[in-house]
């Protein structure tokens, strides 16, 4: 009784960053530890983020996603966004390829290495889920997990535009 009484006081004296950092530092470590035994590089914050978002539009029947598109759901800068896909791209997690809608413009798609990476990302997220879902007991992941969710859609959806790219797309 006096542990759950003191996880409770110590719990409760973290502020939402500390807690949130928890889980996602555990997340964190499980995926560098499994990336580098599988001779991934380590990347940087901005390599991930750009590769995430590559991710979520490598889907059949896509192809690929342009550079624009990138840099308006990441807000940084083109030139930043490029020189993330040219580390990339010698890394061979990405590949360009020509617009086929566009005869100069280029779109990005993960290349077999970025494939492989983004297959091993989420297979050890899913294992770290399974993992929390035996401690907190199956109905507490799945409530955290449809908050999560629901707290991610609303703050999405109150990022402020910061280009005229998302002004365009929302107005």
């Amino acid at each position: 009784m006096a542990k759950t009484t003191r996880t409770a006081s110590l719990s409760n004296n973290r502020d939402l960053r500390a807690l949130l950092h928890v889980p996602q530092s555990d997340l964190q470590a499980q995926l560098a530890s499994r990336l580098e035994q599988l001779g991934f590089p380590a990347l940087r914050p901005g390599q991930v983020q750009l590769l995430g978002a590559i991710g979520r539009h490598d889907r059949p029947g896509q192809s690929g996603v342009r550079l624009s598109d990138l840099v308006a759901e990441l807000s940084l800068p083109k030139q930043t966004v490029g020189d993330l896909l040219d580390e990339l791209e010698q890394m061979r997690m990405v590949e360009r390829f020509p617009d086929p809608e566009h005869g100069v413009i280029k779109r990005v798609r993960l290349g077999p290495k970025g494939k492989v990476w983004a297959a091993e990302v989420r297979r050890v997220s899913a294992e770290a889920e399974a993992r929390w879902a035996t401690r907190l007991g199956t109905k507490k992941m799945k409530s955290l997990r449809a908050l999560l969710e629901e707290l991610a859609a609303t703050v999405d959806g109150e990022k402020p535009a910061t280009n005229g790219a998302r002004l365009a797309k929302r107005g």
